[in-house]
């Protein structure tokens, strides 16, 4: 609580003294106050609740991981993808990945009684477009694109979600076996082989990850662009 109370008053002096930066601009006819750019931020802090993040992990550019959140090593966070851990924790393991635009949410209470942190495995791939909310994904998942996973929910370990897939609260995917549809129900069974590829392809997936992170430098270069704003509008 006294975290947040400090957090609060250097927020309020801050946004005076912006205020009053402000006001001296205008007086000597400047305006670059005004100009555009982009002031997002992939990790944010929420009050006391700070992301971490290992060595190694791949966040993109426009993803936001918000709050109580721990990433582990070689893990990717792909495009457009959001993680709010703004109310409970949410735990990322080890060379898993969050595919573009996918939500990952935790709860402050679980309706089925469940623990209402979310927690992903290892060796684990989210599609694109999914939802997840306080759930519990096991090792060597697969979740197919678009699909719902809701609070209390269990993914045991190799199984795997059809695209589009809806499983309900505290439902439960059993261990290697295929569940599709809305409400998610059995399709089959994964053999050894399947399983094993999917850590495979999780290997695959980090290694992409590697390359785009190698593309992007480990500070932000917003600054660059409002330099070169500031001498186009001289």
């Amino acid at each position: 609580m006294l975290k947040r109370v400090a957090v609060g008053v250097g927020k309020a002096l801050r946004d005076t003294g912006q205020a009053i930066e402000r006001m001296g601009c205008r007086a000597q006819d400047n305006f670059i106050f005004n100009e555009p750019y982009c002031r997002h931020r992939a990790v944010m802090n929420l009050y006391d609740q700070r992301p971490r993040v290992a060595q190694g992990a791949f966040i993109a550019p426009n993803a936001a991981v918000i709050g109580n959140v721990d990433i582990e090593p070689r893990t990717s966070i792909w495009y457009g993808a959001v993680i709010r851990g703004d109310q409970s924790n949410i735990f990322i393991g080890g060379e898993s990945s969050i595919g573009d635009r996918s939500v990952v949410q935790s709860s402050t209470v679980n309706p089925t009684g469940f623990s209402a942190r979310t927690c992903i495995g290892d060796w684990v791939k989210i599609g694109q477009g999914c939802v997840l909310r306080a759930c519990t994904i096991e090792d060597y998942c697969q979740i197919g694109d678009g699909c719902i996973v809701q609070e209390g929910a269990l993914i045991e370990n190799g199984a795997m979600l059809e695209p589009g897939s809806v499983v309900p609260q505290g439902a439960r995917v059993p261990a290697g076996e295929v569940y599709a549809g809305n409400p998610a129900t059995f399709v089959r069974k994964l053999s050894k082989e399947e399983i094993e590829e999917f850590g495979e392809y999780a290997e695959e997936v980090c290694d992409l990850a590697a390359k785009h992170l190698d593309e992007f430098l480990d500070y932000p270069t917003t600054y660059q662009l409002r330099e070169q704003m500031a001498k186009e509008t001289k």
